[in-house]
């Protein structure tokens, strides 16, 4: 039974029904009587012809909001409602970490032995009350050689809890909210038992999380203070503690992720701030901030059908390649983690020139510290692609299931996978450049039949 009691964070209170959430909204841009009926029925509980079916989880809409009601809670808390009835689609499953096949433990078959030596001290390291944890998070577990091994990992205990499941940040996107009270409250246990003091997070979202959304909507109070990670980099850049030594002469525009548009825009400019102590000049995209798309992933939040939501991520993840190639840019850098598998997956499959960097190796390139660039990304990219693909052909054979199990026990672990050996196939084709071509061509076919949005 639950501890704590969820609140939900969307203000009925403070809203009149104006409709600029979802008027200004970049995905919906709904005319504005239409607007205020969308919204009137969301608050109703009726049935929704837009917002659920459409929305890609950017936060924009509580930017938009002149009255500062939440209107994207009450979006999460329509889909908790659903999930309560439906469940969560098959294909789901490959990012519960507590389940069979999942992506952790389908990756492990792909890893490198350096990379598994990182995972495993990672994922066995118990905090001492003493240590500063640096939570690597679920989705930089999928690409430890972007930090792995760089001095930046010298103040920290750098620790991979995949079951802290980012404190449940990318299940809050997806509106599993009684699903992320559990987690707040696992995590709370774990922080506690640790004794520290201070932890520091690679993703804003997981900062936000831990210091607004588990306090203010589960009911779950940490008594650590939480690290920004983007800021700390900064204050060692500015402090010389970090040092500079290549200006990078790069010309990039930026992706601004979803929860950067939370806490009144904090997390926009210590990324820009840094990539300019780098030496780069930053080209704006048209949607930036506040306005910025999704990655995609949001796209799969609302979703339909099982079978559309790979094509519906892609199809958005697309509009943002769009966007960053006409800014005449030589490279589009994420300052998150969770952003750049889909985002190098996407560019693959389109075959799009531009290059793609975390803002973490930017700073380790302007450091002097060698990464093994592209060709770690490249493989790992059709590493992903070929999972996403198994996990597809998977969901076809389950139904719509429920997170039942937030930690995973003993057996089921990313270091014990099964031999996969259907998996192991689908890779090793990718791996031919005329397969590649092929699969791209018939991925992009399949894209434009199975589309919901």
């Amino acid at each position: 039974m639950s501890k704590s009691k969820r609140v939900s964070g969307f203000r009925e209170d403070l809203c009149n029904l104006c409709g600029e959430c979802l008027h200004q909204c970049p995905v919906l841009q709904l005319p504005i009587e239409e607007a205020k009926l969308e919204f009137n029925n969301l608050i109703q509980g009726k049935k929704s012809k837009y917002a659920l079916y459409k929305c890609n989880t950017c936060f924009s809409c509580n930017l938009y909001c002149p009255q500062h009601a939440n209107p994207y809670q009450l979006i999460l808390e329509r889909w908790n409602d659903l999930y309560k009835k439906r469940g969560a689609p098959p294909l789901y499953r490959f990012v519960v970490p507590t389940m069979d096949s999942n992506i952790w433990q389908l990756l492990n078959i792909f890893l490198s032995n350096q990379e598994r030596r990182w995972i495993y001290k990672w994922m066995h390291y118990i905090p001492k009350p003493e240590d500063t944890p640096l939570l690597i998070g679920n989705y930089t577990h999928l690409f430890p050689f972007i930090i792995g091994g760089s001095k930046l990992l010298d103040s920290f205990k750098p620790i991979d809890r995949i079951d802290q499941w980012e404190g449940g940040a990318y299940l809050y996107q997806g509106g599993y909210l009684d699903v992320v009270q559990k987690i707040s409250e696992r995590t709370k246990e774990d922080f506690d038992s640790w004794g520290v003091k201070n932890i520091a997070a690679t993703l804003d979202a997981v900062e936000y999380i831990f210091k607004e959304v588990h306090p203010k909507e589960m009911g779950v109070e940490h008594s650590q203070h939480f690290i920004n990670f983007n800021q700390w980099l900064l204050d060692k850049i500015n402090s010389k503690e970090i040092g500079i030594k290549y200006s990078l002469d790069l010309s990039v525009t930026v992706h601004d992720n979803c929860y950067s548009k939370t806490s009144e825009g904090i997390y926009w400019e210590p990324p820009r701030e840094i990539l300019n102590k780098c030496g780069c000049n930053i080209i704006e995209m048209k949607h930036n901030r506040k306005d910025s798309l999704c990655c995609g992933f949001g796209a799969g939040a609302s979703w339909i059908k099982n079978i559309s939501i790979v094509f519906d991520i892609i199809s958005d993840g697309m509009k943002k390649f769009k966007e960053a190639e006409e800014t005449g840019a030589e490279a589009l850098v994420s300052y998150c983690g969770g952003c750049i598998y889909l985002l190098w997956a996407t560019k693959e499959l389109i075959r799009s020139k531009i290059k793609i960097y975390h803002i973490i190796e930017v700073v380790r390139m302007a450091m002097g510290e060698k990464l093994n660039y592209p060709k770690d990304h490249i493989k790992r990219a059709w590493d992903i692609i070929a999972i996403i693909t198994y996990s597809l052909l998977l969901s076809f054979l389950n139904k719509n299931f429920f997170i039942h199990n937030i930690t995973y026990d003993k057996i089921l672990s990313t270091f014990k996978p099964k031999k996969y050996r259907i998996l192991r196939v689908i890779r090793y084709l990718m791996d031919f450049p005329f397969m590649k071509l092929i699969f791209s061509k018939m991925f992009e076919l399949l894209r434009l039949i199975f589309k919901s949005k």
